[in-house]
């Protein structure tokens, strides 16, 4: 009869990290099984993992976008260049001065006036204001729109609120500021609005974005006769939110949301709104002049 022996009869075998050979260790990589030690060690929701493997892991999961870059791209994208922008007005006064409205330097064949307003503000307090009306209603809009005609429209309303306030402002009135083309996003919002009257809560919309309007225009009433007193707060340009709501309307209407193919005739809108505005700030160029 044979005994049992009372110690182990085989030793285990030692383990050594394979990131560190000469480290003894009892721990395993959970995914691979490579021998690892407590300073190679990467705790997960089951067990430990090896750098090797978390490196693998974090190369094939997919980037998350952030959800303004997922659904409203050309809103995040405006915000980021008007941003850029802005940061060069704080290290070089040049920039504001070489983009603001101001009818004069229109005058004398500096046209680009009329489109580089909206991406200069007039301080802090008036970049974050019109950064944070644009990023509550860009992205709705940009979603019934698309990125392209989204853009188009911002674009065109800024042209066409500045155009308002060179034509209709005083002479020596500086205009800064994205208000325009915000306005402009705003009115091809309610122009798609108008298109699906009847139907769901769109009445209710309609009626709220009225509301809104009257806000707008009357907070900028009140601080444009303020300023006619000689109470000089703040400066509201009336005028180029209105241009800018005008020409934004009349482009959205024309163009129709993304669901929409564009028409001839929506181009063809498109073109003379522009062409229209185009005429007003070439009239008041003349009258400059003259």
């Amino acid at each position: 009869m044979s005994i049992e022996p009372t110690g182990p009869a085989v030793q285990e075998e030692e383990l050594y990290c394979y990131g560190h050979p000469k480290t003894p260790t009892r721990l395993r990589c959970s995914r691979c099984d490579r021998p690892i030690c407590g300073r190679c060690a990467i705790p997960a929701s089951v067990g430990q993992h090896c750098p090797e493997c978390v490196a693998a892991a974090r190369k094939s999961t997919p980037k998350v976008r952030t959800v303004l870059a997922a659904t409203a791209p050309a809103t995040r994208a405006i915000l980021i260049l008007t941003a850029i922008v802005f940061v060069g007005q704080l290290f070089s006064p040049q920039v504001l001065d070489r983009l603001a409205m101001y009818p004069p330097f229109i005058a004398n064949g500096e046209w680009w006036r009329l489109l580089t307003p909206m991406l200069v503000h007039a301080g802090a307090l008036h970049f974050m204001m019109n950064a944070y009306v644009f990023l509550m209603i860009g992205p709705a809009v940009e979603q019934r729109y698309g990125p392209a005609r989204f853009t188009f429209i911002y674009v065109v309303a800024g042209f066409t609120g500045a155009v308002a306030s060179f034509a209709l402002s005083g002479e020596r009135v500086v205009g800064v500021g994205a208000s325009g083309a915000i306005l402009g996003v705003l009115g091809a919002f309610m122009a798609d609005l108008y298109q699906r009257r009847g139907t769901g809560n769109v009445e209710m919309q309609i009626k709220g974005m009225w509301r809104w309007l009257a806000y707008i225009f009357g907070i900028g009433l009140a601080f444009q006769i303020l300023g006619q007193l000689g109470v000089g707060i703040l400066s509201i340009d009336n005028y180029a939110h209105a241009g800018g709501l005008i020409g934004g309307a009349a482009v959205g209407w024309a163009l129709g949301t993304e669901r929409k193919a564009i028409t001839a005739r929506g181009v063809a809108i498109s073109v003379g709104v522009i062409l229209v505005f185009a005429g007003i700030a070439a009239a008041r160029i003349a009258v400059l002049k003259g």
